[in-house]
Parts: C-alpha cells; structure tokens; sequence
C-alpha cells in the first residue's frame, strides 16, 4: 500500500512567490488529502490519487495564478552547511545540529534551554528581526542576526553550547525517523539508537 515516489513538475515561479505556493500545495493537501488512514495520509499518494495535472490546477486554483513553463535546474547537494553564514543583507544565520531533530537537554548539550534563552533574548529587543527556521533535514537556523545583536547571540551560543558543531561528517549527516516508541508501524530501534550506532561506526572506522 505504501511505495516510494519521485516528485512531479509543476513549473516555475518566482523567488518572491515561493512560500505562497508552498502554502497553496500543502492547503490542496489539507483539503483533499486522505488523513484517516496513516498508510495513505502523505502528499504524493494526494497527487497520485488526483494525478498531478489535477493536483497541480488545483495549486493555481487557490494561488490565483498559473506556473510558468519548467526551466533547467541543477541539484548540486541537500546537505546543510554548520556554522555562520552572513547573507546579502548583513544579516547573519548559524545553522545548528540538532541530532536526529530533537531539541533537548542533555548534560554535554544543553540546546533546548539555549534556544529559549535566544527566543527570550530576541524578543526582548522590538527592533529584533531574529527568528529562528527548521531545514528539510531537521536542523535548527539561527536567522537574521544583525550586527548589533552578534556579539550577544554568540555569547548566548557559547554558554549553552549551540555553536558546537565540531562532529564528524557521519554524524552530520545521519538522521532517524522515531520508530520506538512512539511510532506504531515501527518493529526496531532507530532514534534513540543511531546515535550509539553512529559512535560505534566512528571508533571502527578509525582504526582504518
């Protein structure tokens, strides 16, 4: 009943369109997706339910506007990239590992005090643009820091060890769905695992 699918073209918009088409694909989901059966509740068995000529008019039904012809791309990676990056702007963003998406306290990584100690740190100041964005692979952004607030947020960092990414590339890059024991369709470890797995792979592959 469950099979894996590549996505399907719709067309191109523009830079400043972006989220509002992001919002109209997932309200045609919302609204004609099928939430009673977990087996069948993500958006490509919708698209494939409808078939993505339907889904996609639909997407310009509620948008208001039709996508232009598909222009070429190029996908050259999908991992994200640690550390400060200074934008176009000036506007500073520092991305996060948060293993396996889950922000928690633990005694070597105090994050989720951290992060609420930034959220109380931004909201603090009105002229603040500071937010805070998820990435498709489950990291945390620190966004939109102005030269003012830098010093600040990197002390606030510092204390709560956000700014440590000093991981190897294994760790890095890994991530597990929840599986035990949250999840009913799961029958073995995988979240609470991987991390202990992935230190075991480190030691071996050491030695080599």
């Amino acid at each position: 009943k469950t099979y894996p699918r590549t996505g399907s073209h719709f067309g191109f918009v523009t830079y400043d369109e972006i989220h509002t088409v992001c919002e109209k694909i997932m309200l045609v989901q919302r609204d004609f997706g099928n939430r009673k059966d977990r087996k069948n509740a993500r958006l490509k068995y919708t698209v494939d339910t409808l078939g993505p000529d339907v889904y996609k008019a639909k997407v310009e039904e509620y948008w208001g506007k039709k996508f232009e012809a598909e222009r070429a791309y190029e996908i050259k990676d999908n991992i994200d990239h640690f550390g400060w990056t200074t934008d176009e702007l000036n506007q500073h963003h520092f991305t996060c590992f948060i293993e396996n998406g889950r922000v928690e306290n633990t005694a070597e990584l105090p994050q989720k005090s951290g992060l609420k100690k930034l959220a109380e740190f931004f909201e603090s100041r009105p002229e603040s643009s500071g937010s805070f964005r998820l990435t498709g692979n489950q990291h945390v952004l620190i966004s939109c820091v102005s030269d003012e607030e830098l010093d600040d947020v990197k002390k606030i960092m510092a204390e709560y060890k956000l700014d440590n990414t000093n991981f190897s590339g294994l760790r890095l890059s890994s991530a597990a769905c929840v599986a035990f024991p949250t999840c009913g369709l799961a029958m073995a470890e995988a979240e609470r695992y991987l991390p202990v797995m992935i230190s075991k792979l480190e030691e071996a592959l050491e030695e080599y």
